[in-house]
């Protein structure tokens, strides 16, 4: 009977409904009887099967019973006319996609004031990143000759595995500062194996970063990015960017192999996500977990796909072996028996 239910009646109306269809022409009445139900109860219920068409009353308060294979029937045409008018508005919704395409276009084109645009400060930056990065639709190309802050990788690190389980390309170029720091590394080795793309180079080259070829971000100073940077959207400008880091890209090589192939490297893992590790292996219920942690459910759902999706994981018990095997968490040790009680000989 689940599926009446799916079309729109409750389980408790389901239950008079099926009452009346074993003893028909049975008053209103017997049924709040049977069920031990009051009055208001036995009306609400009955007039919404009388609105879905499953009964009618007679002038007597006795209930008649439509025959089910027309009502069910009735019901179901009239939901599969309800989705039919929803996919309408849907697809309808779609075909102005076009259209505002086109304005939009034309608005980037009457309005060039808008092409570069200053950032100032460390936190208005990553914002930015974090907002282009969430818009990218294609591609990622960047030139990262420095090493990374810890707080600058746990910032990137959601757009990037965002950007990757949405099947977009991850390029980078990075240089021999970037390699050289363990964190750094470990990050870019981590995205590598999840689908980035990473290439090394000795040349001499400057921070940047391309969404979809048509957007670019340089710093004003650049041996200081953190301070102001610049993002571009002039397509002069950023077509010269982008041939300048296809150039790089197809002079550079692949990264370094680590000694003993890579293996075993544990990756840079921030606080948080220690913490929810420990906490995957010690708890059953995400609820639980959650609140011991003092994040919301969702978010807690979040930092665990995040973790299965670097792990290979098929699911959160696989997730906790693996970490361990890896050694991102260390393996709790199991709890010595109880003392025996001394008996006497």
């Amino acid at each position: 009977m689940s599926g009446l239910i799916a079309l729109g009646v409750p389980d408790e109306h389901l239950r008079l409904y099926r009452y009346f269809l074993r003893h028909p022409g049975h008053a209103a009445e017997a049924a709040g009887t049977a069920f031990g139900w009051d009055r208001d109860t036995v009306e609400e219920a009955l007039e919404r099967l009388q609105g879905k068409g499953l009964i009618r009353l007679s002038d007597k308060h006795t209930v008649l019973v439509s025959d089910p294979s027309v009502a069910v029937e009735w019901l179901v045409e009239q939901q599969l006319g309800e989705l039919r008018n929803a996919t309408d508005q849907v697809v309808a919704a779609r075909k102005v996609i076009a259209a505002l395409s086109e304005e939009h276009k034309h608005g980037l084109a009457e309005t060039p004031v808008g092409e570069i645009e200053r950032v100032d400060g460390v936190d208005a930056i990553r914002d930015r990143l974090a907002d282009l990065a969430f818009f990218t639709f294609r591609e990622l190309m960047a030139l990262l000759p420095n090493r990374w802050q810890p707080e600058s990788i746990e910032q990137a690190r959601q757009s990037d595995l965002r950007m990757l389980r949405r099947g977009i390309r991850w390029r980078t170029v990075v240089g021999p500062e970037a390699v050289a720091d363990p964190a750094t590394n470990a990050y870019l080795r981590e995205l590598v194996a999840l689908g980035g793309e990473v290439r090394f180079t000795d040349q001499a080259i400057r921070r940047m970063v391309i969404w979809d070829r048509g957007v670019a971000m340089v710093p004003v100073d650049p041996d200081d990015y953190q301070q102001a940077t610049l993002v571009v959207r002039q397509a002069g400008l950023v077509a010269n960017t982008v041939a300048w880091f296809e150039q790089v890209w197809e002079s550079s090589r692949e990264l370094p192999v680590e000694e003993g192939g890579g293996e075993g490297v544990p990756p840079a893992l921030s606080e948080v996500e220690r913490r929810v590790l420990d906490v995957l292996t010690r708890t059953d219920k995400d609820e639980a977990a959650a609140r011991e942690m003092g994040v919301s459910l969702r978010t807690f759902r979040r930092y665990i796909a995040d973790i299965m999706l670097r792990l290979g994981a098929a699911n959160r018990f696989q997730a906790g072996l693996l970490a361990k095997e890896r050694g991102w968490i260390q393996a709790r040790s199991p709890r010595p028996p109880a003392p025996e009680p001394h008996r006497r000989p």
